[in-house]
Parts: structure tokens; C-alpha cells; sequence
């Protein structure tokens, strides 16, 4: 009989560590390494079969809007019991209500999309900062072309996501500060300008200040003491990351603060897999060098009645296979 447990009080430290060296891509863990990635995790859920791992998965979120499924993993010799499917269904109840992403492996596809998730066309890996991991899978497994673009890319979303124009100003009189402090964040600033920035004017404010608090990394862009650029970041601080809120004023779109800002939240996780999912205005920001096109990303989309129309900018139809997937 499988029992399942999200205490991890109850889960012994030993038989865990041994099990995540097992399963892991990254090489050198100890035991404080182990236990912090899942101490870091904002929900961890174990598959017990006689008191012993016999899976598990982690995420990691804001408790809001997102999360990150980290890892999931079974042991083979227990994976056609249905654990991987439970581990799933118990972390989608968890976070109901929430954006949910992960990055797969295409075997495992098929699951996902039985679960509800849908395989994410705008899906990126930050590669600037990554560890140099010892895949067993070609990357083409995981990633796009560089500058790949599917045939349905933009589709006019009527304002949906403001795209402001290049800016006028002049870059060499203006002095842009950036910083990494969440020390006293300015709730209204940052809420105003997402609004700015991704449409919406009953963004609740209170939303966006658990969000925040509830995130790991921060960057800020600053004009004349006013906020232009901000992003953040749910991370466990040694494996996974995911990027969120990048968002730039309208007003000063064409100066390089996105990817400046981008580029400093990044450069506080060094050597962790660094994932973000944009909106279809987004695409071509994202779409070349550091970035790489995740092939096999899903989402568990909060809003599942999502208009065809409007879900064919952000993904694709169940089902869908590139040629080496068939």
C-alpha cells in the first residue's frame, strides 16, 4: 500500500538524501544540500511504500499567482502504480487556482496533458547563469532552435498587453539606477506599474503584496526616484527558479531596462535552472540569446475557459507532437 505524506517532519532525512542523489542531475550534493532544497520548497509531497521514498514531487510559489513544479520523481520499479499521477492531482488541489508550470520530459507528456495541462508556446530557459548540468537527454529534447517561431506567434490581443513604443528619450542624459533592495518596496509603485505594463485595472493590490513578499529576488529600475522596471523571482535557492513580473513602463520601453533588469535578478541564482513563461506580446524579447525556447514546458492554467482565439498565442493543442516526439 502507497501512503502519501506533505510533512516532511516525517520524512527521514537519510533515506531522503539517498534518494535525491539517485535521481538528481546535479553532482556533489550533501545531506545540508538535500535538506535545504527541500527545506526551501514552498511544497513537498512524499510517495511512502513500507515507510520508504518511493517518490516525490516539490514546488515552488508565490501562493498566489504561480508555481514552479521543481522535480518530480518515482522510482522505476514503482512507476506504473499511478504514484506520479497522485503526486500531481495532490499538488494541483494544493495550488488550485494558480498558474501551475513545469518543464517535462516529453515520455511524459501524455500525463500532463490527461491531468489538464496544456504544453506552453511561450516558455523560456535563462541560460546565462546556468550550471553546466550533465544531461543525460540532448537538448533538443528539451529546447527550440534559437529564434524559433510558430506559425500562429502574435495574435492582436487589442490592448490585452500594452507594447509600448521605443522611447524618445534620450538614453546618454538619462540616468537609470537599478537595484536588488526589497528592504521598504513601494506597493503602490509596483502594483501601478504592472498595471501599466500587462493591462488590468483591478489588479488588487494585496495580491501583489503576498506576491512579492512571497518571492525570493527582486530588480528594480529607477527614473528621477520613479519606479520604470521591475522584476522577481520564486526560487529554493540551490536547483529551480522561475521569473515573474517582468514588467517595463510603456513609457520607457526601448531603453534595455527589461533585459537589464532580467539580467540582475538572474545574476542572484547562479547555477539554478532559471525558467519563465510570458505572454505572446512577450515572445520576441525572449525569443534569442540568453534565452532558450523550452520545448516540453506545460501550464495547469488558472483560467482553463480561456477563449480558442486567445489560447492559441499562449498554447498548444492537446496533442501536439514536433516530429522526433511522434
Amino acid at each position: 500500500m502507497t501512503e502519501y505524506t506533505d510533512n516532511l517532519q516525517e520524512i527521514n532525512i537519510e533515506d531522503l538524501y539517498h534518494f535525491y542523489k539517485n535521481v538528481s542531475k546535479k553532482n556533489g550534493l550533501t545531506r545540508e544540500n538535500v535538506k535545504d532544497i527541500f527545506c526551501n520548497s514552498t511544497y513537498s509531497v512524499f510517495a511512502l511504500k513500507d515507510s520508504r521514498i518511493a517518490g516525490f514531487l516539490r514546488a515552488i510559489s508565490d501562493d498566489v499567482e504561480w508555481t514552479l513544479i521543481s522535480e518530480v520523481s518515482v522510482q522505476k520499479e514503482n512507476r506504473e502504480l499511478g504514484i506520479e499521477d497522485e503526486l500531481i492531482k495532490r499538488t494541483l488541489k494544493r495550488f488550485n487556482g494558480h498558474e501551475l508550470f513545469v518543464v517535462s520530459d516529453k515520455a511524459n507528456l501524455g500525463l500532463y496533458e490527461e491531468l489538464g495541462f496544456k504544453r506552453s508556446k511561450n516558455a523560456f530557459t535563462y541560460e546565462g547563469y546556468n550550471a553546466d548540468y550533465d544531461l543525460k537527454q540532448p537538448k533538443e529534447e528539451f529546447y527550440l532552435p534559437l529564434g524559433y517561431e510558430y506559425d500562429i506567434e502574435h495574435l492582436p490581443f487589442a490592448g490585452s498587453f500594452p507594447v509600448g513604443k521605443k522611447s524618445s528619450i534620450d538614453i546618454s542624459k538619462t540616468e537609470i539606477v537599478y537595484d536588488t533592495k526589497f528592504d521598504n518596496p513601494d506597493f503602490e509603485a509596483i502594483n501601478a506599474l504592472l498595471i501599466k505594463a500587462f493591462g488590468g485595472s483591478n489588479r488588487n493590490i494585496n495580491a501583489t503584496k503576498k506576491a512579492f513578499n512571497n518571492s525570493r529576488h527582486f530588480a528594480f529600475a529607477y527614473i528621477d526616484k520613479a519606479l520604470v522596471g521591475c522584476a522577481r523571482a520564486v526560487s529554493d535557492k540551490n536547483n529551480q527558479a522561475l521569473i515573474l513580473n517582468v514588467a517595463v513602463d510603456p513609457e520607457y520601453q526601448g531603453l534595455h531596462i527589461g533585459q537589464k533588469v532580467v539580467d540582475l535578478l538572474c545574476s542572484q541564482m547562479k547555477g539554478q535552472n532559471i525558467f519563465l513563461n510570458t505572454h505572446p506580446g512577450g515572445v520576441g524579447f525572449y525569443n534569442r540569446k540568453p534565452y532558450l525556447r523550452n520545448k516540453t514546458a506545460l501550464l495547469y492554467p488558472a483560467h482553463p475557459d480561456m477563449p480558442e482565439e486567445i489560447a492559441k498565442g499562449f498554447v498548444l493543442s492537446k496533442g501536439f507532437r514536433f516530429d522526433d516526439e511522434q
